[in-house]
């Protein structure tokens, strides 16, 4: 009769624990997965803001430029009647993305740094508390969704 009861005890004791161990786990997944999506949230914010900065606007503006690029694509999208029409849209937004991007890369290297007129490289108008600011980000994003 005692083996019995310390035999019930004894599965009762593991199952505890076991069950305990478990929640303790699908807790500390879930605490994961918060702080995961918290600093990819921080790592999104400060992308936003360097990338209006290299485009010398504030981010209210910079925000303002994208929704009507959005906007832009959007009603494009739904102007489409079939699916060539749509591959065409996306293909011809994403050629007007690669063109604005060489043309910035082209104003960048032929008109260099200029300190006395007091322009700068558009790579340089992120300042370096903001790069550093995306490397910690980015640096967080990694070390915690990981």
């Amino acid at each position: 009769m005692k083996q019995i009861l310390i035999s019930g005890i004894t599965l009762a004791i593991i199952g505890t624990m076991t069950f305990g161990l478990l929640q303790w786990r699908a807790v500390e997944k879930q605490n994961q997965d918060m702080s995961c999506n918290e600093a990819k949230y921080a790592l999104k914010g400060v992308e936003i803001r360097a990338r209006a900065l290299a485009a010398g606007m504030t981010v209210e503006a910079y925000a303002n430029a994208e929704e009507e690029e959005v906007t832009k694509l959007i009603s494009a999208l739904e102007g489409a009647n079939s699916d060539a029409d749509i591959d065409s849209v996306i293909e011809s937004h994403a050629a007007a993305i690669k063109a604005e991007d060489a043309a910035v890369e082209a104003e960048v290297d032929a008109r260099g740094d200029q300190a006395f007129l007091e322009q700068r490289l558009k790579k340089q108008r992120i300042p370096v508390d903001v790069k550093q600011q995306l490397e910690r980000a980015a640096k967080a994003v990694s070390l915690t969704c990981s």
